[in-house]
């Protein structure tokens, strides 16, 4: 696991968990501050942000996207100094839960709340991207994931 896709993808993977780190931080922040969110008069932050939506199980969805984030950065540079496929493997994993769950809450603010959050769209943005990039990583990485015999076992066939 040492090609120049798979680091340049790592290391874009990172980037964007770290764009994602400050968008939830900062939503986490105002959420626990007790201020009004700067929403720049597009969409209607104050109220996807304020509404039963914005929790799960009394957690603020804000928290567990800082987790989120938090988590594929550690995986994705985890993965590029150990040169794990695995740890490739296991942030793909967190990034398809966190796009599904994404999708989820966007699909909550345009057909429930008819709102938008513009830092929720953005943070939509930077998990989607996310999971271009690391399908791409594991899908080089592939055979590593799934243990497919490679060179020599190939040959003898086992």
């Amino acid at each position: 696991m040492s090609s120049a896709p798979v680091r340049l993808l790592l290391v874009a993977s990172a980037l964007l968990a770290i764009g994602g780190i400050g968008i939830a931080a900062y939503l986490t922040v105002v959420h626990f501050a007790d201020q009004p969110i700067v929403c720049s008069g597009i969409g209607d932050c104050e109220k996807v942000n304020s509404s039963s939506y914005a929790k799960l199980a009394g957690i603020p969805v804000a928290v567990l996207g800082l987790l989120s984030y938090v988590t594929m950065l550690l995986l994705a540079l985890g993965a590029l100094v150990r040169r794990d496929a695995m740890l490739v493997a296991a942030a793909w994993g967190v990034a398809l839960a966190s796009f599904g769950f994404s999708m989820y809450l966007t699909y909550v603010e345009v057909e429930v709340l008819d709102a938008i959050c513009i830092w929720c769209v953005s943070s939509a943005t930077v998990v989607t991207a996310m999971l271009a990039a690391l399908s791409a990583c594991v899908w080089i990485v592939r055979d590593d994931v799934m243990g497919a015999p490679t060179g020599p076992e190939l040959e003898a066939g086992g």
